[in-house]
């Protein structure tokens, strides 16, 4: 074979290779960036609400939870829905984005837009409101579940939930009231063993729901928490999140890398036509 065909072949396995160390990293670079942009958007629309809107939509979703029987905690995984979005989380989604609260939990560095609906494409790409439990806006007898996924991928939006400990705080921001949550206990439960359960006329809970795999099973790790008292949460960030400055260079490396290429196919062409003209005139 040429050596100059064996130059390029190495050229497009080296430069290949580069390009899909790389893609994971770009995919979350981009997962953070849709994940920001949600939330900005979601924060601008409650701060054009004024005060007396705000309180009446609370007012309309506590209505709705109050409403409720018993809260829905089933598997969001098993490709069967609820019966039919929630109607009061239509009240929430006051950006038409379809976001309804933002969840954050310092401790693993994650400010992720929650969002109304339970399609497939949602549970893999960002968290959802457990379509028939409460909204989250808190309130006596509320019981808020959120689901997302957190299998290990850089794309996973929960990852790290199983670091929480009893005593770590999380909020809820909707509209434009904040609900901190203590953790007070983790679980670990089987698919078919997630139940409806009724509601409690004191409590105000909030439970984190994701897939995850133990000894070779899957299994739905549940983060159960109770209202608290607002107060400030220590920021243990940990998350891999690059700075700007890198993430636009992981943007701009498989752009260079193809031009890279490119170079390297049209200097191979060059040179193939400079031996054949050679070649030609020797005759």
């Amino acid at each position: 074979m040429k050596r100059w065909l064996l130059g390029l072949l190495a050229t497009a396995l080296v430069i290949g290779a580069i390009a899909l160390a790389l893609v994971p990293a770009a995919g979350n670079q981009y997962r953070l960036w849709r994940e920001a942009k949600a939330v900005g958007n979601y924060r601008d629309a409650a701060s054009a609400l004024d005060m007396l809107t705000c309180g009446e939509l609370l007012a309309e979703a506590r209505q709705a939870n109050a409403a409720l029987g018993e809260i829905a905690l089933r598997d969001p995984w098993d490709g069967v829905g609820a019966g039919g979005e929630d109607a009061g989380t239509a009240l929430l989604d006051i950006a038409g984005s379809g976001v309804i609260s933002v969840l954050e939990i310092p401790k693993l560095g994650l400010i992720l837009p929650v969002y109304r609906g339970q399609s497939p494409e949602q549970l893999e790409k960002s968290v959802i409101h457990l379509e028939g439990s409460s909204l989250p806006v808190g309130g006596s007898g509320a019981h808020c579940v959120l689901a997302g996924l957190a299998d290990g991928r850089l794309s996973s939006p929960m990852d790290g939930l199983e670091r929480l400990m009893q005593g770590d705080l999380f909020t809820l921001k909707t509209l434009r009231d904040t609900l901190t949550y203590e953790v007070e206990a983790l679980e670990l439960l089987a698919p078919d063993a997630l139940a409806p359960v009724p509601v409690d006329g004191e409590a105000d809970a909030c439970t984190l729901m994701t897939a995850v795999t133990q000894d070779g099973e899957d299994v739905r790790l549940l983060v159960r928490a109770h209202r608290v008292q607002r107060r400030a949460i220590p920021l243990e960030d940990d998350t891999q999140v690059l700075p700007g400055w890198a993430a636009r260079m992981i943007f701009a490396a498989p752009l260079v890398l193809a031009g890279l290429l490119l170079l390297a196919l049209v200097e191979g062409l060059r040179r193939l036509a400079g031996r054949r003209k050679v070649k030609r005139l020797k005759l």
